[in-house]
C-alpha cells in the first residue's frame, strides 16, 4: 500500500504542465485532491481484500477439519466448503439456556389448512338433562343465552383447539351424537343456532292383562308427536336472554282407561281421557310463549300459552315414568296436558339455592276443551288459576355431588259456581274457590364416580292435599327410586320403580255409598320400568303397572306394555 502511495506522489510533477499552471492555482489544487482520493480509495480496497482472503483461508482450514469423511476435499484440489454441506453437517452453537427447537413447529403452515377440523363452540344444551317428557317438552329448559356467554363459548372453543392429529372422543367414535339434519332433510338449527328444532315421536302399546272394569283382555296402541321450535334472541343477534317457544302436538291412537281399566291415576301420561267424553286424539299448538331473563338470570318472566306442570309442582326424577300421577297428580286442577292455557309466570332467584315462583293462568282445567284452540276462546270465562312455589336446591355429599330439590307451595282456583259441596244433602253449598297445598322432593343418594358422573340412583316423593268437601280425591302421596346405569356397560339406561296412591275423601265415599257404589279408601299403583337406550335417536321402555282397587271400586288390574321414543 505504501508503494502505491509513493508512486502516486512521484507522478505528480508530470501531471502539472504549462496549461494547468496558466489556469491557476485553484485548478491545480482540485486535480491534485481528486487524484489523491482516487489513489487512497484503491489502496483501501486492496487492503480489505487481502484481509478477507486471509480470514476465509483460516475458516476453511478449520471447517475442513470438522467435515465428515464423505465431504473431505480430495488431494490436490481446493473444494469450496459450501459445495456439499448440509444443515445437518453444521450445527448451530449451543446455548446453556436455549431450549431445543422442534422442527415440526417451525414449518410454515398453509392458511387454515384444517378448516373442516377446527373446533367450533359446542351448542349450549336446551335442557338441563337429557330427559324428555312426552307432551311436556318445556320441562327442564336451560336459561337463554347472552352475547357475553356466546363470546365466552367462542373463546373457550378457540383455546381448546387441538392439532390435526387430534383423536376423536369415545362419544364421537361411537356415534353418540344426533345427526345435524332431521330425517336427513331438515336442519336441527339455523342462523348459527339461533333457531333450533326438535321432533320426537312417542309410541306405546299396552295390554290390560286382567282386572279392571271388564274381565276382557284389551290391547291398544297410542302415539304422540312433539314438534318444537325455539328461537334464542342473543344467538339471532337481537337482545340478550330472550327466548320464543312454539310447541305443536299430534295425539292419536286407541284408549283403554275409561272403558276397560277405570283408574283415577291414568296409566299413561299421553292419555288425554282425563274426564268422560273428552277427545282421545287431537292436533294443536299446545304451547307458544315468550320468556325473558334479567339481572344475571335472577328474574324471569314467561307469558303466553303454557303448561303449568312444566315449571310448577313437579318432580325431576318422576318424569321417567309412564304413569301420569308421577308427573301431574290428580288433586290439582291445573291447566296442563292435554289443555294448556294462556298465562303469566315469573321466578325470582333469592340465592343460588332458593327461588320463588308465581303464576296466574286462565282457569280452564285440563278436562276442558282440547284440540285446535289457541286459548283466547276461554280466557276469563272459567276464573283464574294461580300458583305459588318456593324451590330449594341444597347440595349434599363430601364433594357436593348429591343434589336435592324441594318444592313447596299452594294453588288457588277462583272459578265460581263450579265447586259444589260433596254431600248427600239436597241443598249442597256452592263454593266460589278451590285451593290446595303441595310438597315435592328429589334427592340423589349415590353417584358411582363422583360429582361429575350422572350414574347413580336417587329417590323422589310428592304429597298433595285439597279440601275433601269439594274434591273427590283429597290427598295424594307418591314416591319412587330411579337408577341410571343400573347394569354394567349400560351407563345411560334407566331403571325405576314407583308407587302412587290417591286417597278419596270421606264425603265422596259416603255419597257414593248412598247411591249403591262402595268406594275403597284409596287407589294404589305400582310401576316398574327399564329404559333401554338403543342409540341417540331411539330408546325402548318396557313397563309393568299394577293397580290395586282402580278408582276404589274395580278389580285389581295388571297392565304391561312397551313404549319407545324416536328422535328425528
Amino acid at each position: 500500500m505504501c508503494r502505491e502511495i509513493h508512486k502516486g506522489i512521484a507522478s505528480l510533477p508530470t501531471m502539472v504542465n504549462a496549461t494547468s499552471i496558466a489556469r491557476g492555482t485553484r485548478c491545480v489544487s482540485f486535480q491534485l485532491y481528486r487524484t489523491l482520493m482516487w489513489r487512497a480509495l484503491r489502496s483501501v480496497v486492496v487492503l480489505i481484500s487481502a484481509s478477507v482472503s486471509f480470514s476465509n483461508g483460516a475458516v476453511a482450514q478449520q471447517s475442513e477439519q470438522n467435515l465428515p469423511q464423505s465431504l473431505q476435499p480430495s488431494a490436490g484440489r481446493v473444494q469450496p466448503i459450501y459445495e456439499k454441506l448440509t444443515d445437518k453437517d453444521l450445527a448451530l452453537p449451543e446455548h446453556p439456556d436455549r431450549k431445543p427447537i422442534d422442527p415440526e413447529k417451525t414449518k410454515p403452515k398453509a392458511s387454515q389448512p384444517d378448516r373442516e377440523k377446527r373446533k367450533t363452540p359446542e351448542a349450549r344444551p336446551i335442557r338441563k338433562t337429557d330427559q324428555r317428557v312426552p307432551g311436556r317438552p318445556s320441562r327442564n329448559l336451560n336459561a337463554p343465552s347472552s352475547a357475553a356467554e356466546l363470546r365466552q363459548d367462542q373463546e373457550e372453543a378457540m383455546s381448546d383447539e387441538e392439532s390435526e392429529d387430534e383423536e376423536p372422543s369415545e362419544d364421537e367414535e361411537a356415534g353418540d351424537q344426533l345427526p345435524k339434519r332431521m330425517l336427513g332433510l331438515i336442519p336441527r338449527e339455523i342462523y348459527n343456532g339461533g333457531i333450533t328444532f326438535e321432533a320426537v315421536y312417542t309410541g306405546e302399546t299396552f295390554t290390560k292383562a286382567k282386572g279392571g272394569i271388564v274381565p276382557n283382555r284389551r290391547t291398544s296402541y297410542r302415539s304422540n308427536l312433539d314438534l318444537v321450535a325455539i328461537a334464542d334472541t342473543a344467538k339471532l343477534g337481537l337482545w340478550d336472554k330472550g327466548r320464543f317457544f312454539v310447541y305443536g302436538q299430534n295425539l292419536t291412537g286407541g284408549i283403554i282407561s275409561p272403558d276397560y281399566v277405570g283408574e283415577t291415576q291414568l296409566f299413561s301420561n299421553i292419555d288425554s281421557t282425563v274426564a268422560p267424553g273428552v277427545r282421545p286424539y287431537f292436533t294443536a299448538v299446545s304451547e307458544y310463549w315468550y320468556e325473558q331473563y334479567w339481572m344475571d338470570d335472577i328474574f324471569s318472566v314467561r307469558v303466553g300459552k303454557q303448561d303449568t306442570n312444566a315449571i310448577f309442582a313437579l318432580t325431576d326424577l318422576g318424569g321417567e315414568f309412564v304413569n301420569s300421577s308421577f308427573g301431574a297428580p290428580p288433586p290439582i286442577p291445573m291447566p296442563t296436558f292435554p289443555s294448556s292455557t294462556l298465562g303469566l309466570s315469573t321466578f325470582v332467584k333469592l340465592t343460588d339455592s332458593a327461588t320463588l315462583g308465581f303464576g296466574i293462568f286462565d282457569g280452564t282445567a285440563a278436562d276442558g276443551p282440547q284440540g285446535v284452540r289457541w286459548g283466547f276462546d276461554t280466557l276469563g270465562r272459567n276464573g283464574a288459576f294461580s300458583i305459588y312455589q318456593a324451590e330449594f336446591k341444597p347440595q349434599f355429599g363430601l364433594e357436593a355431588e348429591l343434589p336435592t330439590t324441594v318444592r313447596v307451595g299452594m294453588w288457588h282456583h277462583s272459578n265460581k259456581n263450579v265447586w259444589s259441596e260433596i254431600t248427600a244433602s239436597p241443598n249442597p253449598i256452592t263454593f266460589s274457590q278451590n285451593y290446595g297445598f303441595f310438597l315435592t322432593g328429589d334427592q340423589m343418594l349415590w353417584k358411582e364416580n363422583g360429582a361429575q358422573d350422572e350414574q347413580g340412583f336417587g329417590i323422589f316423593g310428592q304429597y298433595f292435599s285439597t279440601p275433601a268437601d269439594r274434591n273427590a280425591v283429597s290427598q295424594y302421596v307418591g314416591s319412587g327410586l330411579v337408577y341410571k346405569g343400573f347394569l354394567p356397560g349400560r351407563d345411560d339406561d334407566v331403571f325405576g320403580v314407583g308407587m302412587g296412591r290417591v286417597l278419596f275423601g270421606n264425603p265422596y265415599r259416603q255419597t257414593e255409598a248412598l247411591s249403591g257404589t262402595r268406594v275403597a279408601h284409596n287407589e294404589t299403583v305400582i310401576e316398574t320400568f327399564y329404559k333401554y337406550l338403543v342409540g341417540p335417536r331411539l330408546c325402548l321402555q318396557p313397563d309393568i303397572q299394577y293397580f290395586a282397587r282402580p278408582s276404589g271400586q274395580y278389580k285389581d288390574a295388571l297392565l304391561a306394555g312397551m313404549r319407545f321414543e324416536l328422535v328425528f
